[in-house]
């Protein structure tokens, strides 16, 4: 008894993590302001951490690392906006990631962390191959520099996400912020009137192509967001959805549209509405009649007219097949393991530059991963089917495209490992989940007295 009353004095003792938090960054203010009044970067130090500071007061601990993080969804779309000019490769969504998984990371060491089996397998396989690949390749140091980039980018963000486990209702809200997110970066292109010469709008991404990219990824979220809002609510992320349709259209990325065409043609199936059939012939009917506007004076900027030829599309056919002889040539050198991750970025094809880089073996594993955030597709239904809508449009892409460890692609890839989880949660019959969480209430309040 009395070691039982002297462990529950010490917990009530122990200063809760929000204070010390606090208190750290209170006591880093002390050092920082001075410095401010000298240095750019140190105030904006400052700012950041006087904001976190007030979080922490108001929201706590535990609300304060789910906001940064689903901040960092928001600002992920945003990959040309920095803390520090100087130091390109971190965004701004990244020091957002940074602070919110750091404060939420007491809270995940005690929790078990469940990867889908075939995604934890085929990251290991990547892993292992790829560091083969590295130490034997001409490059090691470029080559581990770009497998740490795979590792933390793509598959170190998924586990975080899956680690943390949001809820339905946070889910939602994960997904809301990066469509907003982009949004957001699309107005400011528009309201900036910001095209670059061959009349491609590239907001604040940082290029028209990742700009693109993001608005595909956001328009694909847009399904499973009107199935979460209400009826007299749904316009809301219908009109978001608009606004990504056109991120799409003005961003000139051919393979963007083309995916987009291909997923939206999916959908209805996928969904098993008539109404979502429907809606997509209407669609296509309205292009064809606003076809010749759509290829007026600015087509040779656009993605639709570039799809068709014009502007600089024929300029960028020759450089990308020029680029996929040498990446084929050098596949050819190392078929079985690879050649390494330096320099991998040259084809315009995802699974081409895999398999140059990790040779046929590795890309196998890769594969493995992409299939676990598909597969939802297959055996849920929706709406939970429908947050593999993202990786579905990313696995079509990854045809047309170079981008392979890039967290505004993740961030929503991670969405789709969550979904078996949520299905499960929400087949759970209400009384077996009250009695479950009524039954894990007690334990921790017998663990506590113990």
């Amino acid at each position: 008894m009395r070691g039982g009353a002297a462990g529950h004095l010490v917990s009530r003792l122990r200063p809760p993590p929000a204070l010390l938090a606090a208190v750290a960054t209170a006591m880093a203010l002390v050092v920082l302001i001075p410095a401010a009044v000298f240095s750019t970067v140190t105030m904006i130090v400052v700012i950041f951490a006087l904001v976190l500071l007030l979080l922490l007061v108001v929201l706590g601990f535990g609300h304060t690392s789910e906001f940064f993080v689903i901040l960092g969804v928001f600002l992920v779309p945003m990959t040309n906006v920095h803390p520090v000019d100087a130091v390109s490769f971190i965004t701004v969504a990244d020091a957002s990631f940074a602070v919110g998984f750091t404060l939420m990371l007491p809270e995940l060491m005690r929790r078990p962390l469940h990867l889908p089996p075939v995604f934890a397998f085929g990251v290991a396989g990547v892993f292992v191959v790829a560091l083969i690949s590295s130490l034997l390749s001409t490059d090691p140091s470029g080559s581990l520099t770009n497998l740490v980039k795979l590792l933390v980018g793509a598959y170190g963000l998924s586990t975080l996400v899956n680690w943390w486990s949001p809820d339905l209702k946070r889910v939602v809200l994960i997904a809301c912020s990066y469509v907003l997110g982009n949004c957001f970066s699309i107005a400011w292109g528009v309201v900036r009137q910001e095209v670059s010469r061959d009349g491609r709008r590239g907001g604040l991404a940082e290029h028209p192509n990742v700009y693109g990219l993001c608005a595909l990824l956001a328009a694909a979220l847009i399904p499973f967001l009107l199935t979460q809002f209400p009826r007299s609510w749904r316009w809301m992320p219908a009109g978001a959805g608009v606004v990504c349709l056109y991120g799409v259209y003005s961003s000139g990325s051919r393979a963007a549209l083309a995916v987009l065409i291909g997923v939206a043609a999916i959908y209805p199936v996928l969904a098993r509405s008539v109404p979502a059939a429907l809606a997509l012939l209407s669609g296509v009917a309205g292009v064809l009649m606003l076809l010749p506007q759509l290829l007026g004076e600015s087509g040779t900027g656009n993605a639709l007219g570039r799809l068709l030829g014009a502007g600089s599309a024929d300029y960028s056919d020759v450089e990308r097949e020029q680029l996929l002889h040498n990446v084929i040539d050098r596949f050819w050198l190392s078929p079985i393991y690879g050649n390494g991750l330096a320099d991998i970025i040259l084809a315009h094809v995802v699974y081409l530059q895999v398999a140059a880089g990790v040779g046929v073996i590795g890309l196998l594993f890769y594969l493995m991963t992409l299939w676990s955030t598909v597969q939802p597709i297959t055996v849920l239904t929706p709406p939970f089917s429908l947050l593999a809508l993202p990786a579905l449009a990313y696995v079509l892409v990854g045809f047309v495209t170079p981008l392979i460890w890039d967290r505004y692609i993740w961030t929503v890839m991670a969405l789709a490992l969550l979904a078996p989880g949520l299905a499960a949660i929400a087949a759970t019959p209400p009384d077996a989940e009250e009695e479950s969480s009524v039954g894990l209430h007690r334990n921790s309040e017998a663990a506590g007295q113990g």
